[in-house]
């Protein structure tokens, strides 16, 4: 065991008497991987903005490096060592990645004015340092999302970072580049650096963290070495009880085919996609970045001008060139980025859920409200969203039940198919299953379900068939039972043309 270098002993803090953390308990070691796991509301995020000083505590002691601390603001936090990388990375993306690293930093300027020469050179040695192969002159807009991670990490390195927290590392990065980040963090681990890695990707946690800390309702739960506990047991911990299944894959009866595209292009990613999706059926498509995976589903919806292609709905053919004329046609989608395209965060529940049928819910421009609160309720109940009250505004929703009105926004169109691109990302695991027995009852139901996911268990947990895409075309598929996570990667590594699959 590393030498420890903070400690957060019983914290409490509430808000207008309600209670987000009781008594949490955390404590990190030099050189060392503190998984922080729990559900949505568990008190993760209020005790690392504690920890960074962004809220004040109601009670109990943080020391760091043996003494008292307590830090009146983030600055104060990140002058003494602590920095945080937030899920949405906090750049500029007009600026070169140097600027981005020394902003406001002084010791890059003489007499006044700041020394580019010796500012990029600083710069560079630190992106070298933890294996970025980029320059630093570069705008960071023109960057991968993997590089402008890189950034921050860097950011942090340049304030002299010695605890490091990483807010869902992975949520913005595809499966392939999981890997260059977990090679910086193990970089980051030999300097000494200690961080803590919160995420509700259990695999991720077992394969990079040392240690774990499960919150449950605002208190430490549990506390274990990564190597002396298993996933289930971390899993019974966080919710209170036992999951047995994850994937709560029902077997639908599969009919006869509901939507097909043919030679579906977008005019960049999307090449010449075709395939048709089943009722009852849940079609899972899996790819690498610029595969055509995620882009697909945009193009289906009408989000991407230019697209075109051949679209049968129920055998008759239809116009897919706008996200209207894919309602009109029962075509229902739910976004991957659900704060920036999925709701109204500063808005009630029942204005999100009923935002895609206000029209429907209305006579001569005036919402009849008996039918509104009618279908408010219904789709509350349906996906068991956890709130207040329909008036509630969504930002103060866990993230699991943001996602659960989303869902039921587009449930409420009365979809024939419906497009899931990434629906579980940063969703804890508890509403994580709770979407996919949802998605299971839907297709016992009927409908016809189009998926995708960055994550690969995911993909081959709940799919009957399952589309590997390659250049922006089909190059393998698979039926449900077929393929594992080896495969799957092999065969979004392969160029089309080295494949026998197809539709």
């Amino acid at each position: 065991m590393g030498e420890t270098i903070l400690e957060m002993q019983h914290i409490a803090k509430a808000f207008s008497g309600v209670y987000a953390l009781k008594d949490a308990q955390l404590t990190l070691q030099k050189g060392r991987v503190m998984a922080l796991v729990g559900e949505n509301g568990a008190g993760k995020s209020t005790l690392m903005r504690i920890l960074t000083g962004i809220y004040d505590h109601d009670g109990g002691t943080i020391l760091y490096k043996g003494q008292p601390v307590h830090f009146k603001n983030a600055m104060q936090a990140r002058d003494a060592g602590i920095a945080i990388i937030h899920q949405e990375f906090n750049l500029f993306p007009n600026l070169t990645v140097a600027e981005n690293i020394f902003l406001g930093d002084k010791s890059v300027q003489s007499h006044g004015l700041v020394d580019w020469q010796a500012m990029n050179r600083r710069a560079q040695e630190l992106v070298d340092s933890i294996g970025g192969t980029f320059s630093v002159e570069e705008k960071v807009q023109e960057l991968s999302v993997q590089n402008q991670q890189v950034v921050e990490i860097v950011k942090a390195l340049a304030a002299n970072a010695e605890v490091l927290i990483m807010d869902e590392p992975t949520s913005a990065l595809p499966e392939s580049e999981v890997q260059h980040l977990f090679r910086t963090i193990r970089g980051l681990k030999a300097r000494g650096v200690a961080i803590v890695y919160v995420s509700h990707r259990l695999n991720e946690i077992f394969e990079i963290c040392d240690d774990i800390t499960v919150l449950r309702d605002g208190v430490t739960a549990f506390l274990s070495e990564v190597g002396a506990t298993t996933q289930q047991e971390v899993v019974a911990q966080m919710i209170g009880k036992e999951v047995t299944v994850l994937y709560p894959k029902q077997d639908a009866e599969i009919g006869g085919v509901v939507f097909e595209a043919r030679h579906l292009s977008d005019g960049d990613t999307v090449k010449d996609l075709s395939f048709c999706v089943h009722k009852g059926e849940i079609l899972g498509l899996y790819g690498l970045v610029g595969s055509g995976a995620t882009e697909c589903p945009e193009a289906l919806f009408g989000l991407v001008r230019g697209a075109h292609g051949t679209f049968l709905m129920d055998g008759r053919e239809i116009s897919l060139h706008s996200p209207a004329q894919a309602v009109a046609n029962r075509i229902a989608y739910v976004p991957p980025d659900r704060h920036r395209q999925g709701i109204i965060r500063q808005l009630s529940i029942r204005f999100n859920l009923t935002l895609a049928v206000v029209r429907r819910l209305c006579t001569r421009s005036v919402i009849r409200r008996k039918d509104e609160q009618a279908t408010v309720d219904d789709y509350i109940r349906k996906l068991r969203v956890k709130c207040a009250g329909d008036s509630q505004k969504v930002t103060f929703l866990s993230g699991g039940n943001q996602q659960k009105v989303v869902i039921a926004k587009w449930l409420a169109t009365n979809p024939a198919l419906l497009i899931l691109n990434d629906p579980t990302r940063g969703v804890d695991v508890g509403a994580k299953a709770e979407i996919y027995s949802l998605i299971s009852e839907l297709a016992c139901a009927g409908m016809a379900i189009v998926i995708t996911s960055s994550e690969i268990s995911e993909i081959l947990g709940m799919s009957d068939r399952i589309l590997v895409l390659n250049e922006g075309v089909v190059s393998r598929e698979f039926l449900r039972g077929q393929a594992d996570q080896k495969s799957l990667l092999s065969a979004a590594l392969m160029r089309p043309d080295e494949t026998q699959g197809g539709v």
